[in-house]
């Protein structure tokens, strides 16, 4: 700009010298003089235009906003070093998750509709489960587990299922350890039933517990210790609870089974038992072992479960308050156009248990994976209530039930 503007006035100038040249050529003394002065004229409005433009330029250069490449170049190496710290932040968290850390998640969508003992009819559909699982671990021999549960139809609150510590790895040293909120290994519960099995409700214990176990050459087994709701004879509440499970997995080709007993001191303790002796005033009474046994097999496609498990003496002063459950299941797994299917029976009952449980129960399922990861089950269930004179209604109950699952 400031080239092109210089070369102008300098052009300026060169034409009005040839405009005045050929004056110059046949002028008398007092022309030339009089073109001397005009000369010099010209030649002071030419510097002064020079100047003129110089201040006009200085003037718009402080205006632009224009950044000098300089320091554009710099700003730019900044950005792309913040970035790429940044991206390798994430980066870096992303591969500490991926390593130190298992994420699981289950979601069941059920509809159910079926008759009750009292001849009540009812439906609904329910968001059965959100379970999400956390397995953190940094190292081989320690790990951190965290469930996080909510059951609509409850009390519809989100709970932690289980948080717990266990220290080993049974791999290179039989021996364990397990700390923190957990379900105590007293009873087994599989089931390839949407609902859970009557052995379950009956003895299915939750407690903040000490586990020392071991696992080697197909064995395993623990014993735990924990602080209940019961507390025999009342006062001080302690440490008083505890229990030991013992069992043995064998495996080959096409065939496995796994056969094991668990036994507690306080089976009034269990999740459902505590309820029933809490409403009954029955939680300082004497303390009842339970005792349980399980089997189960699979030949092929077949797999059979059969599980036991009882009180070994009466609650309280009560006669026939001695309660005991027992599942026994077949079921058959094949393929459906390549999506694994599996269709399973079951008998089920309790004693002891009226107002609370059924007698019996017959139950039939249908289940079929119809993506990866995703399960629709179907279930019925036929109940029967206890005689009347033991506490019953002597009547019978239905109900189907199926199952959206999503797990991954």
């Amino acid at each position: 700009m400031k080239r092109k503007m210089v070369k102008t006035i300098a052009l300026a100038g060169v034409l009005s010298l040839a405009a005045i040249s050929p004056t110059l050529a046949g002028s008398t003394g007092d022309d030339i003089e009089n073109l001397k002065a005009q000369m010099k004229q010209i030649i002071r409005e030419n510097s002064q235009l020079k100047s003129m433009v110089s201040q006009l330029e200085e003037v718009t250069s402080q205006d632009r906003s224009v950044i000098p490449e300089e320091v554009l170049e710099k700003q730019v190496s900044k950005i792309l070093r913040h970035k790429e710290k940044d991206t390798l932040e994430d980066e870096n968290f992303g591969h500490m998750i991926n390593k130190y850390i298992d994420f699981s998640a289950l979601i069941e969508v059920e509809a159910s509709a079926g008759e009750d003992f009292e001849g009540v009819n009812e439906s609904n559909f329910e968001l059965a489960t959100v379970e999400l699982g956390f397995v953190g671990k940094v190292t081989d021999w320690a790990s951190a587990h965290l469930t996080i549960l909510y059951e609509e139809g409850g009390d519809d609150e989100v709970l932690i299922d289980d948080a717990h510590i266990l220290i080993g790895n049974t791999g290179k040293f039989p021996l364990y350890l397990n700390a923190g909120r957990q379900y105590v290994p007293f009873g087994n519960f599989e089931t390839n039933m949407i609902s859970d099995p009557l052995t379950l409700e009956i003895a299915e214990t939750q407690e903040t517990a000490l586990q020392v176990g071991f696992e080697t050459s197909g064995a395993y087994g623990s014993v735990f210790a924990f602080n209940g709701e019961t507390n025999e004879g009342g006062g001080d509440s302690q440490i008083e609870q505890f229990g030991a499970n013992l069992g043995y997995t064998y495996e080959q080709e096409g065939f496995s089974v796994d056969v094991g007993v668990s036994y507690m001191n306080s089976m009034g303790d269990s999740d459902e038992l505590s309820g029933i002796l809490e409403k009954e005033e029955l939680l300082e009474a004497d303390y009842v072992d339970g005792l349980g046994g399980y089997a189960i097999a699979h030949i092929g496609p077949v797999s059979l479960i059969g599980e036991y498990i009882t009180a070994l003496d009466d609650f309280g002063d009560q006669d026939d308050a001695q309660p005991m459950a027992f599942n026994v299941e077949a079921g058959y797994t094949f393929d459906i156009s390549g999506m694994e299917s599996t269709f399973a029976v079951a008998y089920q009952g309790t004693d002891d248990m009226a107002g609370n449980l059924p007698e019996s129960r017959i139950l039939g399922s249908f289940g079929i994976g119809i993506f990866e990861g995703t399960t629709l089950a179907f279930e019925y269930a036929h109940d029967e209530d206890y005689d009347l004179g033991e506490g019953g209604t002597d009547e019978s109950a239905d109900a189907f039930t199926a199952q959206l699952a999503y797990e991954f």
